[in-house]
């Protein structure tokens, strides 16, 4: 095992830890994986708890979802993955999980809308797509969410989680982690009996700062 491998053991275990205690994964469920190079992935393993892993745990497959080193199965969830590196070959890392309020939002077809929360606009002014629902692990919806992934770098699988992806892991992590919490302020706003959309003023103003920061990079 050379220092780059022993390094993104160490990041995979960091990062699955950080999105345990965040409750971004919970128990067993959620699954992170990054490119060891061209052709081999690191990947978390099926089955284990997240919070839990050992550096040991973690699971090398090629880039057909075969293992090529490891003493659990990977995850049954390595078919997204693959997905994903498939469809944004600028990718190295890929984290899918269970944020409780975003996914329940997904439950009842209700998603941020531009205009209302300025730093969801800010960080996502694409928005965020949901990928129509379909059975978890299957062919089918890893090529939808394929598909989805090529033109953002996160999505949320309807009734299922979201999938993001990033040039490292912290920035897969942070998509994550901004998402959560969007949604959890538009939660508590409606909790609060509504929320207020931005003027058009106000709107404007930050469609304008997005240029800006789009042109510089």
């Amino acid at each position: 095992m050379n220092q780059q491998e022993r390094e993104l053991r160490e990041e995979l275990v960091e990062f699955s830890n950080r999105l345990s205690l965040r409750g971004l994964i919970r128990g067993s469920s959620g699954n992170i994986s990054s490119r060891l190079d061209d052709h081999l992935i690191l990947i978390t393993p099926t089955r284990l708890p997240k919070g839990y892993l050992r550096e040991s745990d973690i699971v090398v497959i090629d880039e057909n979802g075969a293992t090529v080193r490891g003493d659990h199965p990977p995850s049954m969830d390595t078919e997204f993955h693959l997905a994903a590196y498939q469809a944004r070959p600028d990718a190295q890392a890929a984290i899918h999980a269970h944020p409780v309020i975003t996914t329940a939002f997904s439950l009842v077809g209700k998603s941020i809308i531009n205009g209302v929360l300025p730093e969801f606009d800010l960080l996502f002014p694409k928005g965020v797509p949901v990928v129509p629902y379909k059975p978890q692990a299957t062919h089918e919806l890893s090529e939808i969410c394929g598909s989805y992934i090529a033109q953002h770098d996160i999505v949320i699988l309807s009734h299922h989680g979201t999938l993001a992806v990033g040039h490292s892991l912290m920035m897969a992590w942070m998509l994550t982690e901004h998402l959560e919490t969007c949604y959890e302020v538009s939660f508590y706003a409606e909790c609060l009996k509504g929320d207020h959309a931005l003027s058009e003023n106000q709107a404007n103003l930050l469609r304008e700062l997005n240029k800006q920061n789009k042109s510089k990079g």
